[in-house]
């Protein structure tokens, strides 16, 4: 919320600087984000009135004007400005002014001609970019000779809070005022005069309103016969600016000023294309509308609409239509105000990619009381400035379904435990009363009647707030905590996911923190066959899709540093993903993952290394460290799979106790363009919870007799795993210590579709030495397991 410091203090005015006041409503939970001067410093700038415009006799581009400063005699100022005319009202900088940025100014000759001052355009003197080439044309109404700042109102400041979003009932210049002025005390006033603007005609056109839960207050009122060419005063011009709206045209900036000053959105129709009368209805589905930026949506049977005979005109509490709007033409207007039940706005501004502040505050929540002023307000300033004849006030409400105010219970109690400091109860009574509560004291303390504009007001602790900011949170008293500490068991068989971070950190990766929301097409890209769940306002429309998988957001990230001549990027993500379930409560399965991309080069570049690109074996090195600080190296096998997202031939899944609990392999080829990625990425991903269990180390005696090894080739089926050959010689014996793979070899002597895998056998027993009969047993019996279960022979 973006506001003029001088137009608050209109409505309330503590005796405090703008750093105070800054510092003060920061305190009381309205952070404020930025304060900046309206203007540059610059002194002695006073309106002047150019009174004849002559060429410089020895420079084309420069005229000699004499201008009136409103002192006894015009002066003489050389200007190279363009749009430089006789009559005009300009900016003067006075012999003796200084200019922001210390520039001084003083008599001088200009190609021989005297110049006595100069006449200045809007950025040499510290004002926003007006637009114009040239010097900085004043209203002809302007007071020759009055000082610039007093005129514009110049010595101000732009206020920037940033509200938090219970905090609705501040998105307004009044509603900042009512905070101020509880903090401060100062005295809080409505600076007009608030007049019952409806006239005695009736009102031409009909209102109707078929959803009155969505829409409990619809008003609405004609004006007509006013002033076509009326122009929006300076001062609220000014206004808006400094609140960061761009002025357009008088009705406008009226409704956008009554959204500034008291919160409460409204919109005007041209009353003669209007159709019929006005109906507040849901849309019909596939109905179309072409909203005030040109933007043609296609509306669904959800939307709460503004429509007419000819079909919707606006979208209710967002934005008004094309085909009715008010232009330079207009020669009547309906003026409307209601109030829109919040879940009936929430999200339909973003659905269709619209964002405005009208639909901002509707989300939030606005004062279901304020629609009658916020109306009488704009026609006030409306027929102030442009006259004409204003109708009854057609008003369809239904009470039963308008919010009703909070009553809640504050025990003195509670308040004094929670705040740990006692406040009088007098000063509790006042604190509610300047925020605008009804204050009924009771035994235990007070009963509590919320105004109708603090939606935010549910239980006891919010009041609780109120009070601890109001107070003072510098004022609470500083109490050392005393609490009952019981630190729960760790279990020794826990791993810890900080020191698996910290070993994939080790091994060269960085982490990186993704959206769980994802692009739905991806979704279905990476992960088809899981279901998954649809978010009912999602941020945006790539956004709109709970991830089944890391992959995602790791590939969004690589594509991200790729595209920042990153060629080596090695990341690693832990998080949750969702898989949608309807038996939950939250229509959902969460299972925290850890994952992993990879792609470059294995090392980064250096003098003693040789160059090579990552392959599916370097991943797989990075994926066994983990399985191994976890000891699940014998517990989870690789097994070859097809994976929808990864390439087939270099994919595997990680398998425990016969279920899947992660894959790994290389993206597949054809999702390397639609990922936006270059290269070969390869990618893991394993559930949290195979790895949080940990063997717990148990001593065990080394033994002291001799080792004997033995190596054993064996010609099997290439297209047979070297993983289900191992698991065929792995057979029961309390002296079969190990078994590794020392060579793989295809070629002469092997058929060709054959392959000879080479493994050394390391057999020892723990209490004596071992004879050859038992080796040679043991070895009979791994030949012929091998011969029964993969049907591999010894080469």
């Amino acid at each position: 919320m973006k506001f003029s410091e001088n137009w608050l203090r209109e409505w309330t005015s503590p005796d405090w600087t703008t750093e105070q006041l800054s510092e003060e409503l920061s305190l009381a939970g309205l952070e404020v984000d930025d304060v900046e001067p309206v203007a540059g410093a610059f002194t002695n700038v006073v309106v002047g009135h150019v009174l004849s415009v002559e060429k410089h006799p020895d420079a084309d581009k420069l005229n000699v004007t004499q201008v009136d400063v409103g002192d006894v005699e015009p002066v003489q100022i050389v200007c190279g400005a363009k749009n430089v005319v006789a009559g005009m009202k300009a900016c003067c900088a006075k012999v003796g002014a200084v200019l922001p940025g210390d520039f001084k100014i003083k008599k001088a000759k200009l190609r021989g001609v005297p110049s006595h001052g100069m006449l200045c355009g809007a950025s040499e003197i510290g004002l926003p970019d007006d637009g114009v080439d040239g010097l900085h044309v004043l209203p002809n109404d302007a007071p020759v000779g009055m000082d610039l700042r007093e005129y514009l109102d110049l010595n101000d400041s732009s206020i920037d809070v940033d509200l938090t979003p219970n905090r609705a009932d501040c998105f307004s210049v009044m509603g900042i005022a009512r905070d101020v002025h509880a903090i401060s005390g100062a005295e809080l006033k409505t600076p007009f005069s608030e007049n019952d603007m409806a006239g005695t005609a009736d009102c031409q056109v009909a209102i109707e309103v078929t959803d009155a839960v969505a829409c409990p207050k619809y008003l609405g009122c004609t004006v007509t016969g006013f002033n076509t060419q009326a122009q929006t005063p300076l001062w609220m011009k000014q206004r808006l600016e400094r609140s960061g709206l761009r002025p357009l045209s008088l009705v406008v900036d009226i409704t956008n000023y009554v959204l500034l000053e008291m919160g409460q959105p409204m919109h005007a129709f041209d009353l003669n294309k209007l159709q019929g009368a006005v109906q507040v209805r849901k849309a019909n589905a596939g109905e179309k509308l072409t909203t005030l930026d040109e933007k043609e949506v296609v509306l669904e049977d959800d939307t709460l609409v503004i429509a007419d005979d000819s079909g919707a005109i606006a979208l209710a509490g967002i934005m008004g239509g094309l085909s009715t709007s008010v232009t330079d033409d207009t020669t009547a207007i309906f003026f409307e105000c209601a109030h829109f039940n919040r879940l009936a706005i929430t999200g339909k501004a973003r659905k269709y990619g619209l964002h405005t502040d009208s639909s901002m505050r509707f989300e939030r929540g606005v004062d279901p009381l304020l629609p009658e002023r916020a109306l009488n307000r704009a026609l006030a300033l409306f027929t102030e400035v442009a006259g004409g004849e204003v109708s009854k006030v057609n008003a369809v409400i239904s009470d039963e379904n308008l919010p009703k105010a909070a009553v809640i219970t504050l025990r003195k109690e509670t308040l004094d435990k929670r705040l740990g400091v006692e406040v009088d109860s007098q000063q509790v009574n006042d604190i509610f009363q300047r925020l605008g509560f009804g204050v009924e004291e009771n035994a235990a303390g007070w009963n509590m009647h919320a105004p109708s504009y603090r939606f935010d007001m549910a239980i006891e602790m919010d009041l609780v707030e109120e009070v601890g900011r109001v107070f003072g949170y510098n004022n609470l008293p500083e109490t050392p905590l005393h609490a009952p500490m019981t630190l729960n068991e760790l279990p020794e068989s826990e791993q810890e996911l900080m020191a698996l971070k910290i070993a994939l950190v080790q091994r060269g990766y960085n982490e990186v923190v993704t959206y769980s929301f994802v692009e739905e097409s991806k979704q279905k890209c990476l992960a088809p066959d899981l279901p998954y769940v649809l978010v009912q306002n999602p941020i945006s429309d790539d956004m709109k899709a709970m991830r089944t998988t890391l992959f995602p957001g790791l590939l969004q990230s690589v594509a991200y540093n790729q595209n920042r001549q990153q060629p080596r990027v090695r990341l690693f993500e832990s998080g949750l993903v969702f898989y949608k379930n309807d038996q939950d409560p939250t229509g959902a399965t969460q299972v925290p993952m850890i994952g992993g991309a990879v792609v470059g080069k294995v090392a980064a570049s250096g003098w003693d290394e040789t160059e090579r690109a990552v392959d599916f074996f370097d991943v797989k090195g990075d994926v066994e460290t983990l399985l191994r600080m976890s000891h699940q190296v014998g517990k989870i096998r690789f097994e070859a799979c097809s994976h929808p997202a990864l390439h087939p031939g270099q994919s595997a899944s990680l398998i425990k106790d016969g279920k899947e609990v992660g894959i790994i392999g290389q993206l597949h080829p054809q999702w390397v363009k639609t990922m936006g990625v270059n290269g070969n990425v390869f990618l893991f991903q394993i559930r949290q919870d195979a790895l949080m269990t940990m063997e717990v180390p148990c001593a065990e005696a080394i033994s002291k007799f001799p080792e004997v090894q033995r190596d054993l080739a064996f010609v099997v089926e290439n297209e047979l795993s070297v993983q289900s050959l191992l698991d065929a010689v792995m057979v029961e014996s309390d002296i079969l210590r190990s078994v590794d793979i020392f060579d793989i070899y295809r070629g002469q002597g092997i058929g060709e579709d054959q392959k000879s895998v080479a493994l050394t056998l390391k057999i020892q027993h723990q209490e004596r030495t071992l004879q050859d009969d038992e080796v040679d047993q043991l070895v009979a019996q791994i030949l012929e397991s091998a011969k029964q279960k993969v049907n591999a022979v010894l080469r």
